[in-house]
C-alpha cells in the first residue's frame, strides 16, 4: 500500500510552490486517492491532506486531470517491461499478472487507468510493448490498434472487477437469491461450482481465453492473406 500521507512529507517542505517536490506530491496524492476513492477525490481534499494549497497542485500538474493522469502513470510505472526475446504470449501474460498485482495493491485508485486513453510516458512504453507482442503473434498491422485496445479494456476490467469483489465467491445473500429466484433454469444446478469460485482461476482462465483468441485471429489473418490471388503482371500494349 501507499505510505501514509504524513510520512510522505515528514520532512518539512518549503511553503513556496516551487519548493514542493513532484515525487512527494504524487505519492501523497496517490495515498489520498486510495483513501477516498477516485470518485470522491478532489484537488482541494488532496491539498488539505498534503499540507499545501490547491494552487500548488495546479502549478505542478496543470489541473485535476493532469494530477489524475500523473497518478495513473505512477501505477503504470509499477509494471516492468517484458523481455522481447520471450514468446509473445508469455510477455502479455506476465504484464497482465503485474496489472492484477497493482489492482490488488491499489484497488480504489486502479479504476483511474480506465479513464484516459493514455496517462503518460510509462503507459505509452507498456502500450508499445503490447503492440510488439501482438505483432509477434502474427497479427497484421491493420488489426493491431483495435486488438490492443480490446485487450487492455478486458484486462483492466477483469483486474478492477476482482479488486471490487466481483470474481470471488458470492456471499450468503447472493446464494440465497439464486435459490429463491423463480424461473432460473441453469444457475441452481451450478451452485456447487459457484460456491467454489476462485479469483486466481477466474483470472488465469480468462487470460487464456484472451490469448487463445488472439492466436486464432492471427492464424485466420495469415490464411486470409495467403489465400488472396496473386496479381498477374499486365502485358504492355503495343503502340
Amino acid at each position: 500500500m501507499a505510505r501514509g500521507l504524513s510520512t510522505v512529507l515528514k520532512k518539512k517542505q518549503p511553503r513556496g510552490q516551487r519548493g514542493l517536490e513532484d515525487g512527494a506530491l504524487l505519492e501523497a496524492a496517490l495515498g489520498e486517492m486510495e483513501r477516498s476513492g477516485v470518485e470522491n477525490f478532489s484537488l482541494r481534499a488532496a491539498a488539505r491532506a498534503i499540507g499545501c494549497d490547491a494552487a500548488a497542485l495546479i502549478y505542478h500538474f496543470g489541473s485535476r486531470e493532469g494530477l489524475e493522469r500523473a497518478v495513473a502513470d505512477r501505477l503504470h510505472a509499477a509494471i516492468a517491461k517484458p523481455d522481447r526475446s520471450l514468446p509473445w504470449r508469455e510477455r502479455l501474460l506476465g504484464m497482465a499478472r503485474q496489472y492484477r498485482g497493482v489492482a490488488q495493491t491499489y484497488p480504489r485508485t486502479f479504476p483511474l487507468l480506465m479513464r484516459y486513453w493514455t496517462t503518460g510516458p510509462q503507459d505509452l512504453v507498456l502500450c508499445d510493448e503490447t503492440f510488439a507482442a501482438l505483432s509477434d503473434a502474427g497479427l497484421p498491422e491493420s488489426l493491431l490498434p483495435e486488438v490492443e485496445c480490446g485487450f487492455y479494456a478486458a484486462l483492466l476490467g477483469l483486474c478492477a472487477g476482482e479488486a471490487g469483489g466481483l470474481t470471488g465467491r458470492p456471499n450468503t445473500q447472493a446464494l440465497k437469491d439464486i435459490q429463491s429466484t423463480h424461473g432460473l433454469r441453469t444457475m441452481p444446478r451450478l451452485l456447487p461450482a459457484i460456491r467454489r469460485l476462485n479469483p486466481d482461476q477466474v483470472f488465469e482462465t480468462h487470460m487464456s481465453i484472451l490469448l487463445d483468441g488472439i492466436a486464432v485471429l492471427a492464424r485466420k489473418s495469415r490464411v486470409r492473406v495467403g489465400s488472396l490471388p496473386k496479381a498477374t503482371p499486365r502485358s504492355r500494349r503495343k503502340v
